[in-house]
């Protein structure tokens, strides 16, 4: 058996603590293979067929002010793991289907793994909403790694006796 040897691994974050909880398990495989972890924020703009409107209300500021700090998060985040000695970067890509965006950052950047989280929606909220990891799982061509954040923050997990 053959161990696959990843070089440039990605962590799709959308700035909830949900989503980052796949970095410390990117981090760790990163380590060991000595790849690049490239963390990856999917920014939604406004409407644009609400732009006219959307800058009479001086929501453009509102719109920048919130990819600024999207860019700032993944900046900080993007330092830390420099630190641990991790070759880490990032990138906001805007887009309007998250999955899409991300599925074709996958293709266009040459990832050869995807560490994610799920939002852990099931049932009818599933069904409404879709799943960006589920999207992401069926249409590309590299190994996905889902990690499932079922319990609150700072909670361990019980393992059954």
């Amino acid at each position: 058996m053959t161990q696959t040897d990843y070089t440039k691994i990605l962590v799709p974050l959308d700035g909830s603590g949900w989503a980052e909880r796949a970095v410390p398990h990117a981090a760790e495989i990163a380590r060991n293979h000595d790849a690049e972890l490239v963390l990856l924020h999917v920014y939604q703009p406004p409407m644009a067929e609400y732009v006219d409107q959307i800058a009479l209300a001086g929501v453009t500021e509102i719109a920048d002010q919130i990819r600024e700090r999207a860019e700032s998060y993944l900046v900080g985040l993007r330092n830390q793991l420099r630190q641990q000695g991790i070759n880490a970067s990032y990138a906001v890509v805007e887009g309007g289907k998250p999955a899409a965006v991300i599925c074709d950052f996958v293709r266009d950047e040459g990832i050869d793994l995807v560490v994610m989280s799920t939002h852990g929606r099931t049932g009818l909220a599933r069904f409404l909403f879709g799943s960006v990891a589920q999207k992401v799982l069926q249409s590309v061509r590299v190994p996905v790694m889902l990690i499932r954040p079922d319990e609150p923050e700072g909670k361990e997990v019980q393992q059954p006796k």
